[in-house]
């Protein structure tokens, strides 16, 4: 994350309405804008100011859905920044004690179905798509994890790590829904090595990828979850982290010193 995107992020964040904005749309995701107003005493005109001030710093995703637009939390910055100043050794201390703090005081963290994350990428489109499909690539940025598949429709999908004795392992299996080369992959997803998670039905992840200037757009909804979920609240922690250090590895060429799965 560049000076400039991180001091548009404090910019968005220093405002208390904003923030209470960014609290309803964790609550809420997929509010309208006509909802979403309805929480303040202010007009709708200074709403969509404050929602264009979220949107520069890439904090919101807005959906259109015919005459309406839904508004979601997009988390990956405040993930970027967390990842910058959060050592991976005190990382589990910072995670334990929050969690500690919202239990005592009662608080209710309510997470989102739908999990929609943004990002722009200073990069090309085909060097983009192959650290997202190139299973010899994605360990690099993937905790490890390398995305095996065909490319086409129908194929089976899976998430490998290499085990303790040299055997390929599989975590995650699903099957490719869409292909559409450098600009969309969409597929389900199974967790299948976390116990957890083994009743949970398959949920779904896509890939969209848009050219903006000498950059691209990549969005990542992981969605059609049956609840709160172990994979919802697994994936949930996971995606963050794992696309921060995709964006990092992409315009950097090192990928940050994160945890591998195992």
């Amino acid at each position: 994350m560049s000076d400039q995107e991180l001091g548009q992020v404090f910019k968005a964040l220093a405002d208390e309405n904003r923030r209470r904005i960014l609290d309803i749309l964790k609550s809420r995701p997929g509010i309208s804008v006509g909802d979403l107003t309805d929480f303040f005493e202010f007009s709708r005109f200074a709403v969509m100011k404050h929602l264009k001030i979220l949107s520069e710093a890439n904090l919101l995703k807005i959906e259109k859905n015919g005459k309406f637009r839904n508004i979601h939390l997009n988390a990956i910055p405040i993930q970027m920044i967390y990842d910058r100043w959060i050592s991976k050794y005190s990382k589990y201390w910072a995670n334990s004690l929050t969690r500690l703090k919202y239990d005592l005081e009662g608080e209710n963290k309510m997470e989102e179905i739908k999990q929609i994350y943004t990002l722009y990428i200073k990069t090309n489109v085909d060097k983009l798509w192959d650290s997202l499909i190139q299973s010899k690539i994605t360990p690099e940025w993937f905790a490890g994890m390398a995305v095996t598949f065909e490319p086409k429709i129908g194929a089976t999908l899976t998430y490998d790590i290499t085990g303790p004795e040299g055997n390929k392992l599989s975590l995650v299996q699903g099957k490719v829904l869409e292909f559409d080369p450098k600009k969309k992959l969409v597929y389900t997803f199974k967790l299948i090595a976390e116990p957890k998670a083994t009743t949970d039905r398959e949920s779904r992840v896509s890939y969209e990828l848009e050219p903006i200037g000498d950059s691209i757009k990549l969005t990542v909804i992981h969605d059609d979850f049956d609840g709160k979920t172990p994979t919802y609240f697994g994936t949930s922690q996971g995606w963050p982290m794992h696309l921060s250090n995709l964006k990092t590895f992409i315009e950097t060429g090192k990928a940050m010193n994160l945890p591998t799965m195992h």
